[in-house]
């Protein structure tokens, strides 16, 4: 932290011998074709699928499922407004051509005046605290490095159950937060894509992994279960949401002993 504020500092001396100003104010700009457009959206109820449909007029560049809805990447390459309806908002976005910023034919006149030569600078002292702060800087990230190396990475598994240890049951979206959980294990050991998907769209993508065959109509029954506790709008008691965990912790811990016996095997 002190490293970063000292490096600022520097910078900001070097603005002010060279006559630059140090801040700038910033201004809003138009929407432009290609520019990428992050929108966050809040909701439960909407799949992947529903989103891709609504923003099919633009080229989706990510899309990630967040315990609280969708984080959502677009652009596209056509001018124009598109509006969106998303439940009961509306979405307007209005893309515009840079051609269209410049209103002008003839060429731009430059400046004939010839500019007064700066106050001097000594750039030899400013080199020298420059490459000071540089070197010490790019110590202290080598032995954050260095100490990175000696820790063992935390394993998807060991990943799985340390989020769900920090699991709250009297949380309102414990269930969504669960599957979250687990979609996000699969994919790890998997290098599959299931985040954003149905139910069944999982079940369907896990069918083809020989690994999993065996656990299958767990992981079935268990996502249909969850759906129905998720969606169906009653109260689910802490003994029901405990159970369902503890379920949810066989079929990983199966998952596990199975990959585990497949890589010894392979050996």
């Amino acid at each position: 932290m002190i490293i970063k504020k000292l490096l600022c500092a520097i910078t900001a001396l070097i603005l002010l011998w060279a006559g630059m100003p140090a801040s700038a104010s910033a201004e809003s700009r138009n929407i432009y074709v290609g520019d990428i457009i992050t929108l966050e959206i809040s909701s439960l109820e909407m799949t992947g699928d529903e989103l891709r449909q609504k923003f099919q007029d633009f080229e989706i560049v990510e899309m990630k499922e967040e315990p609280e809805g969708y984080t959502l990447s677009i652009r596209t390459f056509e001018t124009g407004e598109y509006t969106i309806l998303l439940g009961d908002k509306e979405i307007v976005i209005n893309v515009a051509s840079t051609l269209k910023d410049i209103d002008r034919d003839d060429v731009f006149d430059g400046e004939k005046e010839i500019l007064a030569g700066g106050i001097p600078i000594y750039w030899r002292i400013i080199l020298y605290i420059t490459l000071s702060i540089f070197i010490l800087s790019g110590g202290v990230v080598l032995v954050k490095l260095l100490k990175k190396r000696r820790e063992k990475p935390e394993s998807a598994y060991q990943l799985f159950l340390r989020r769900c240890a920090g699991l709250s049951e009297s949380d309102d979206n414990y269930f969504v937060h669960l599957t979250f959980y687990f979609k996000e294990y699969l994919e790890s050991i998997h290098n599959i894509r299931i985040i954003g998907k149905t139910s069944a769209e999982i079940v369907s993508e896990l069918k083809v992994l020989p690994s999993l065959e065996s656990r299958l109509s767990d992981i079935k029954t268990w996502l249909e279960e969850c759906d129905l506790l998720k969606f169906s709008g009653a109260t689910v008691s802490s003994d029901d949401k405990h159970r369902h965990f503890q379920g949810l912790l066989s079929i990983v811990e199966n998952i596990e002993m199975d990959t585990r016996s497949i890589n010894e095997e392979t050996i």
